[in-house]
């Protein structure tokens, strides 16, 4: 009882724990949308609205732009930007939620291949990216065995 008390105790105090960083860079399914200027814009929205890049990704799912510390695993990742609905996730245009086509459109999450060919969804909370996925859901069951 005495341990949990602490461990309690200890989670009030403690900051979020950081579980890995992640590299996200650009790509394109179809070789000619990289001379494409739509695309061009894009790839160049994209970084400017930080979706591009390194990242130190919190507990929560919070991706903080930063260079990868030591201790943290690092993961490769590409964010398709032919790919529907990434380019609509990254000019934050809305989209019809087919499951419920009468209901208000829905912000899009943009969907990142790890090199290990699972999934991130990446979108922005306010103006803050968050990811989701089976790698943060393993990192973070990782998190609570130690």
């Amino acid at each position: 009882m005495l341990a949990g008390i602490l461990r309690w105790l200890r989670g009030l105090f403690r900051r979020e724990a950081d579980l890995f960083h992640l590299e996200i860079e650009a790509t394109y399914a179809i070789r000619a949308s990289r001379r494409n200027p739509y695309f061009q814009a894009l790839e160049r929205q994209a970084r400017d609205a930080g979706f591009l890049g390194g990242f130190v990704v919190g507990q929560d799912g919070r991706l903080r732009p930063g260079p990868p510390r030591e201790g943290l695993d690092r993961l490769h990742a590409t964010l398709a930007l032919d790919v529907y609905p990434n380019p609509a996730a990254v000019e934050s245009r809305s989209v019809v939620d087919y499951d419920a086509a009468d209901l208000p459109r829905r912000q899009p999450r943009a969907r990142v291949v790890l090199d290990d060919d699972s999934e991130l969804f990446l979108w922005l909370d306010g103006k803050t990216l968050r990811v989701s996925g089976e790698a943060l859901t393993r990192a973070q069951d990782a998190l609570q065995r130690r």
